[in-house]
């Protein structure tokens, strides 16, 4: 759908593609690659597909470009669809901390990528009253 969002996508699998023979164990490397063509395998035609799957494929190569696996890629993929990665990322806290309730869909109200590159913002309102924004900036960008 959006070249920019498939450029970020093609541009992500080859820096894993790269830096995946570096990592030490090779069962990670076999899950780095069942991630890599899961996350392929997602389509592209609409919007959110694209983001979802730039959203896990960044998330898979900061952690191949740090020789590490951690999170949902410890386990192969689902053979069904994958749920934001936020969503994924707050049920696995949930199933380690078992205080912690179970996240369901979370929808952000705002969500922006500076021109540039070089800052995120996100925010979503919290139920009863109230917003949790996150915020990132990097001199260098976020590829």
């Amino acid at each position: 759908m959006g070249t920019r969002d498939n450029n970020e996508f093609k541009d992500a699998i080859r820096d894993i593609a790269v830096h995946a023979p570096n990592l030490a164990n090779p069962y990670d490397r076999v899950r780095c690659s069942e991630w890599a063509r899961k996350l392929a395998s997602i389509p592209d035609d609409k919007i959110e597909f694209s983001k979802l799957r730039n959203e896990y494929a960044q998330f898979l190569r900061i952690q191949v470009r740090n020789n590490f696996l951690h999170g949902p890629f410890m386990i192969p993929p689902p053979d069904t669809n994958l749920c934001p990665l936020a969503e994924c990322l707050g049920n696995m806290m949930a199933q380690k901390i078992p205080y912690l309730p179970r996240t369901g869909p979370i929808a952000p109200m705002l969500h922006h990528r500076s021109p540039d590159g070089r800052a995120f913002v996100s925010a979503k309102q919290i139920p009863g009253g109230g917003v949790f924004c996150y915020m990132a900036v990097s001199p260098e960008g976020f590829d």
